[in-house]
């Protein structure tokens, strides 16, 4: 099983969520992203499509041919994108508070990536930034974690990142790229489960519900007490909820007649 993280973060925010899929007997991997946590911070694109290369290559180096893909946030929108362009290897796709079901996103990301101002950012107000979002944010994060993010967040190379990410999937309208933009290029897209906090401050829980209008037979959870962070904040839930959908037989969603992404919808 390999675990994705979301944006500004890194792989240790699967720290409780892993020992309970580990405990169900699962192999389970996690990387942390290009340009976050102890990762190089190349001078690359940021794109939705170079992640997802890039997480496929790391994915083929451990020699994993089949496994199951699980992303948070940022990180569901790579990991559809692995699941689309890399057909037939994904045996099952889990995406907690996914990017790239809906358009709407948090005002202050759209602020962030219209202006490119985060590009200019000096890394220790990167740290500081950090600190202060997931204190904003929740997720559960200890005080020791809360430093190891500022920290690796204060990184050169980091606002770079962060910025191109930003500008390449979000505008002021909101997310600017969408499952059903990439969904049919494969003819059969791998049994996926859905993920959300009911509090979710940064992509609204109401994307759970919407991608039944893109896709058909896919399986959708929503957690009461969660909010952007359902990996971190109702593990005791998410965890055995995960594994009996990892487990259980279960057949590919299908790609419902005439569904578009919104933006295309809005343009007809």
């Amino acid at each position: 099983m390999v675990l994705v993280h979301g944006l500004s973060d890194s792989c240790r925010t699967w720290n409780r969520l892993a020992p309970a899929l580990a405990a169900g007997g699962r192999r389970v991997v996690a990387l942390d992203l290009p340009g976050h946590g102890h990762s190089a911070r190349p001078d690359a694109p940021y794109t939705v499509a170079w992640y997802a290369g890039v997480v496929a290559e790391w994915i083929r180096a451990l020699g994993l041919s089949d496994f199951d893909l699980i992303g948070h946030s940022f990180g569901g929108s790579v990991s559809m994108c692995v699941a689309i362009e890399r057909p037939g290897r994904v045996h099952r796709l889990g995406l907690v508070a996914a990017g790239g079901i809906g358009s709407e996103v948090a005002l202050p990301l759209r602020f962030a990536a219209v202006t490119g101002l985060l590009e200019l950012a000096a890394p220790v107000l990167m740290g500081v930034g950090t600190h202060a979002g997931m204190l904003v944010l929740g997720g559960n994060f200890n005080a020791e974690e809360r430093r190891h993010l500022a920290r690796v967040n204060a990184r050169p190379g980091t606002a770079r990142a962060l910025s191109r990410t930003l500008r390449h999937a979000i505008d002021l309208r909101g997310q600017r790229e969408h499952l059903m933009d990439i969904a049919h290029r494969i003819p059969e897209i791998p049994p996926v489960a859905v993920y959300w906090g009911e509090r979710d401050p940064v992509i609204p829980v109401r994307h759970a519900a919407d991608i039944d209008r893109y896709l058909e037979g896919v399986a959708v959870r929503r957690f009461a007490k969660a909010g952007h962070y359902p990996h971190r904040e109702a593990v005791a839930d998410l965890a055995p909820e995960l594994l009996r959908f990892l487990d259980e037989p279960r057949p590919a969603p299908r790609l419902r007649a005439g569904a578009r992404a919104p933006r295309a919808a809005a343009a007809v």
